[in-house]
């Protein structure tokens, strides 16, 4: 059997992922995120401009049934919305790194 050869902390992080336990998602929720962003924006914005809705009324319906108000997609895609607004914004950079800024001098 061949030996694979892991670090101290890749052994740990095993180890908790194993038992299930994590410190922190943020980094996978942010690749997640961002992941199923440009599956909306980039793929699903082509279907809809190049896909023709009047011709399978089952598929149609369908579609109606996930996106429309209360629809299961609709209710899903506002509760990630919802999850979001609720986060803190990110600290804004105010251009300061330590020294005065030249609009900024006092005479």
């Amino acid at each position: 059997m061949k030996h694979i050869k892991i670090t101290d902390k890749q052994l740990r992080n095993l180890i908790n992922e194993v038992i299930g336990y994590t410190s922190s998602y943020e980094s996978e929720a942010e690749h997640q995120l961002k992941q199923f962003v440009e599956v909306v924006k980039g793929p699903i914005t082509k279907l809809v401009k190049d896909k023709s809705l009047h011709t399978d009324n089952v598929v149609t319906q369908r579609i109606y049934q996930l996106i429309t108000e209360g629809g299961e997609l609709h209710a899903l895609t506002q509760e990630l919305i919802d999850l979001l607004e609720s986060l803190p914004d990110k600290p804004s950079h105010s251009g300061r790194i330590g020294f005065r800024i030249k609009s900024e001098r006092k005479d």
